[in-house]
């Protein structure tokens, strides 16, 4: 039985966010196997209850830090970025020490924002595996550029090459690197050679055939976290650049997930987008709508939400760099354009053809079956922990 010590800044819980989800299904992924011994240690993500049992999964324990507000400015002359930084804090640092001394076979350090603590995780024995959820070198700097105001830039800019030399730490100090796409594994073979390309285990429910028929709403869907600035900016940019023309078209848009007052006041008026909030079960509202929405061009990344809806039967309508990690087969069961103003008359032009909705989340949903599933993820974290 391997012991596995798991940290995640943000602890894996609730699952309201694409890391949380890419996290948990790994975890699970790596338990059912009954051959590790995982202990989750990480800080309390926001939205779990007083109470509520992290994960719940046989052979995996948790242990839950409350969060301590980072000092504002504190980053600013730190080495870390600002989350690993905050992440990382004196709270996080002391708890964690005392499990450290229990003895690990491997230790995982689960996110980039997640290292602020690797100076105690090194030397101690445990093979390290380091959970790329994102190529951050690439990604934080693109996010940085997009932003207007150059005095935020410039911190952002700065945060981003805090970013890129962290990771290029993690990553040498790494026995095993796992990312979720190949395009994410092609950047990190310059710098390690241990790569194990996973994509996300599916955890939800798998929806029984569905037909898409006159009847039902001429609507989209928009699945979202939308805590960090470059999701703010994302969907600022569908709002402002797809909106209108839905609007014009009569067709409506529904958003799902925690959005800024400041972008719900501006929107709320119009009757062609409703701001739901966080939703416990958001299966009622699929059925509802005719297409779900992928058209993030800022942060990178592969998007979860694509398994929501392929595995609730939803066709999607993307953009193709928001689609990254996606097969060509799997592509081809997609609506995908290049820009939102391509886009926008993608969906206009398919919102009314049923046959061509129908056929399209059919197939898209049985070869999503058979790469996201449980079985995929069992293999792969078996061949990089009990290998």
């Amino acid at each position: 039985m391997k012991r596995v010590l798991w940290i995640s800044g943000r602890a894996p819980a609730p699952l309201y966010s694409g890391d949380a989800l890419y996290s948990a299904g790994l975890i699970e992924a790596l338990a059912v196997s009954r051959k590790a011994a995982i202990h989750v240690f990480g800080t309390e993500r926001a939205g779990r209850k007083d109470g509520e049992k992290p994960l719940g999964l046989p052979g995996v324990t948790c242990s839950i830090v409350r969060p301590v507000n980072g000092a504002r400015f504190g980053s600013l002359v730190s080495s870390l970025p600002r989350d690993a930084y905050n992440l990382a804090s004196a709270l996080f640092r002391k708890e964690l020490k005392g499990i450290l001394d229990r003895g690990w076979d491997w230790i995982v350090i689960d996110h980039a924002n997640s290292a602020g603590v690797l100076d105690m995780v090194k030397n101690r024995g445990a093979r390290i595996c380091y959970i790329a959820h994102n190529a951050e070198g690439l990604v934080r700097a693109s996010v940085a550029r997009a932003f207007d105001g150059v005095a935020r830039r410039a911190v952002m800019r700065v945060d981003a090459e805090k970013y890129r030399r962290l990771e290029r730490k993690i990553v040498e100090a790494a026995d095993a690197l796992i990312c979720i796409t190949s395009d994410d594994a092609a950047y990190f073979h310059r710098f390690s050679k241990n790569i194990h390309v996973i994509p996300p285990v599916y955890l939800g429910t798998v929806r029984a055939a569905r037909t898409i028929v006159e009847a039902c709403p001429r609507s989209l869907i928009l699945l979202g976290s939308f805590e960090w600035a470059a999701k703010q900016r994302n969907l600022q940019q569908i709002l402002e650049g797809l909106v209108p023309t839905l609007r014009r078209n009569a067709i409506s848009l529904q958003v799902v997930g925690a959005v800024p007052e400041t972008i719900r006041t501006k929107h709320e008026g119009d009757p062609f987008v409703t701001f739901h909030g966080r939703l416990p079960d958001v299966r009622p509202l699929f059925e509802t709508c005719r297409g779900g929405l992928v058209a993030e061009v800022l942060g990178g990344g592969f998007k979860l939400k694509i398994l929501d809806y392929a595995f609730a039967g939803v066709p999607i309508f993307g953009l193709r760099t928001a689609l990254t990690g996606m097969a060509p087969e799997e592509r081809s069961a997609m609506f995908e354009a290049e820009n939102l103003s391509e886009l926008a008359s993608l969906i206009v032009r398919n919102i009314d053809d049923l046959e061509g909705l129908n056929r399209r989340q059919t197939e898209l949903q049985g070869l999503a079956a058979q790469r996201f599933g449980l079985a995929a993820g069992m293999k792969g974290m078996s061949r990089v922990f009990l290998g």
